[in-house]
C-alpha cells in the first residue's frame, strides 16, 4: 500500500513538472541589450585613380589577333611597343586586293581596246556608206532614153537603201558611245572598290602595334568574364587592352555580395589589409556604392555591388591588381535590445517571435530597426531578460 502512494506521488511530480516547463528540445534565446554592430566582409583589389587607357585601334576592319604582348607590371617608356596584332589576315586581304585592282585595270585595257577596234570598224563603215551614197547621188540616171525603167528603179533603191544604212550606223554610233560610257563607268568603280581594299589592308598593316604614349606600367584589363588580354586573344576595334596608371591616387573597389550590401552609404568607415601584408591593417571610407549588382563570374550564380573606397593614406606599396581583404562597418548601435534573426517569424507582413510564459510559448507582434547579418534591433514587444525560442516551438512538437 505504501508502494502504491509512492508511485502515485511520483507519477503526480512527473505530470506538474511536464505543465510547468516547456518542452526541453526547443531551445531558448534571453533577451538582453548589446551593442548591435553590422559588418561586412569582402574583397577586392587596388585601382588607380587616373590611368591612361591603351586601345586597339578603332580604324582597324574586324576583330584581330594578338601576336605579341609586354608583360603585365613591367616599366615601359612612352613609344614602347606594348601589343602587337598579327598580320596574316592584312597581308591575305593586302594580295587580294592588289590582285583584285590589277585584274580590273587588265580588263579596263582590254575594254578599251576593243573598244577602240569597234570604233575603227565603225568609223570606217561610215566612211564607205558615205562615199557609195555619194556616188549613187552622183551618177544616178533617170532618163529613159539613155537608161531602162527597170535600171532606174534599180537604183533608186540602192540610193534609198544605202541612205537608210547611213540612219543605222548614225544610231549604232550613238549607242556604241553610250554602252562603252557605261562599261568603262562599271570598270572603274571595281577599279575604286579595290582600290579601297588595298587602302585598308596597308593602313591596317601600318597600325598592327600599339606604342606608349607616356612612361609608366603596363597593366591590362579584365573583361566580363574576369579575363585579361592573352597572345593569341581576339581584340575588336575600339576595345580596351589595358592602362598605364597615375600610382600617386589608388582607391580599392571591393566586391560585396548583393544580399549582404543593404545599408551600405558613402562615408562609412573601412579597415582593410593587403593579402601580401594580411597583419598590417589599414583605413579608409566608402566613396561610392553601385546602384545596381552584377555577376563577377560566369559560373557563379551570385550578382555583387561595388563599392569603391578612398585609402586614409597612400601606402608607398600599394600597386594596382593588389588584392585586398576588408572589412565594412555599415552600423553600431550601443546598448541596442537585440534578438538573433533566426528566432524572427512572419506572417501577413507582421513580425514575430515566440514569447515563452511559464509552459508554454505564444506569439508574440514586435517591431524591429536596424539588422546585422546575425540579430535585429526590437524596437517594441520585447523587454530585457524574456525569454523567446530560437525555433519555431510549433514544428517541434
Amino acid at each position: 500500500m505504501q508502494t502504491k502512494a509512492l508511485l502515485f506521488i511520483s507519477l503526480a511530480a512527473i505530470l506538474i513538472t511536464a505543465c510547468t516547463e516547456p518542452p526541453s528540445q526547443v531551445p531558448v534565446y534571453r533577451v538582453a541589450k548589446n551593442t548591435l554592430i553590422h559588418k561586412v566582409s569582402t574583397e577586392g583589389e587596388l585601382f588607380a585613380v587616373n590611368a591612361v587607357s591603351i586601345s586597339a585601334p578603332s580604324t582597324l576592319q574586324g576583330p584581330r589577333f594578338i601576336a605579341t604582348l609586354a608583360a603585365e607590371y613591367s616599366e615601359v617608356q612612352a613609344g614602347d611597343v606594348v601589343v602587337t596584332f598579327d598580320a596574316s589576315q592584312l597581308q591575305k586581304a593586302q594580295v587580294k586586293a592588289s590582285t583584285g585592282l590589277a585584274a580590273v585595270v587588265a580588263d579596263q585595257q582590254q575594254k578599251l581596246a576593243e573598244q577602240y577596234n569597234e570604233q575603227t570598224a565603225l568609223g570606217l563603215e561610215q566612211t564607205l556608206n558615205s562615199h557609195e551614197f555619194s556616188f549613187a547621188d552622183r551618177f544616178n540616171i533617170d532618163d529613159v532614153q539613155i537608161r531602162s525603167r527597170l535600171e532606174i528603179i534599180d537604183s533608186l533603191q540602192n540610193k534609198e537603201y544605202l541612205g537608210n544604212k547611213r540612219e543605222y550606223l548614225d544610231w549604232q554610233e550613238h549607242s556604241f558611245s553610250q554602252r562603252s560610257a557605261g562599261e568603262l563607268e562599271l570598270l572603274q568603280l571595281q577599279r575604286g572598290q579595290q582600290q579601297s581594299l588595298l587602302h585598308q589592308a596597308q593602313s591596317g598593316l601600318e597600325q598592327l602595334e600599339v606604342r606608349s604614349p607616356h612612361q609608366g606600367i603596363i597593366l591590362y584589363e579584365t573583361n566580363w568574364r574576369g579575363e585579361k588580354p592573352e597572345v593569341g586573344g581576339m581584340v575588336f576595334p575600339g576595345n580596351r587592352i589595358g592602362s598605364i596608371p597615375d600610382l600617386n591616387l589608388q582607391h580599392v573597389k571591393l566586391q560585396v555580395i548583393e544580399q549582404e550590401a543593404v545599408g551600405l552609404l558613402a562615408g562609412q568607415p573601412v579597415t582593410f589589409s593587403l593579402t601580401a601584408w594580411p597583419d598590417e591593417t589599414l583605413s579608409g571610407s566608402i566613396v561610392s556604392v553601385a546602384p545596381v549588382a552584377q555577376s563577377r563570374e560566369r559560373r557563379d550564380p551570385r550578382k555583387y555591388i561595388e563599392v569603391v573606397v578612398a585609402p586614409t593614406v597612400q601606402d608607398p606599396r600599394f600597386l594596382p591588381g593588389n588584392k585586398i581583404r576588408a572589412e565594412i562597418l555599415v552600423n553600431s548601435i550601443p546598448d541596442a535590445l537585440l534578438v538573433p534573426l533566426q528566432a524572427i517569424f512572419s506572417e501577413q507582413q507582421q513580425l514575430y517571435v515566440y514569447k515563452r510564459e511559464h509552459s508554454r510559448f505564444v506569439k508574440q507582434a514586435i517591431q524591429i530597426g536596424q539588422k546585422s547579418l546575425s540579430h535585429a534591433q526590437v524596437l517594441t514587444g520585447l523587454q530585457t531578460g524574456e525569454e523567446i525560442a530560437l525555433l519555431n516551438p510549433e514544428s517541434t512538437i
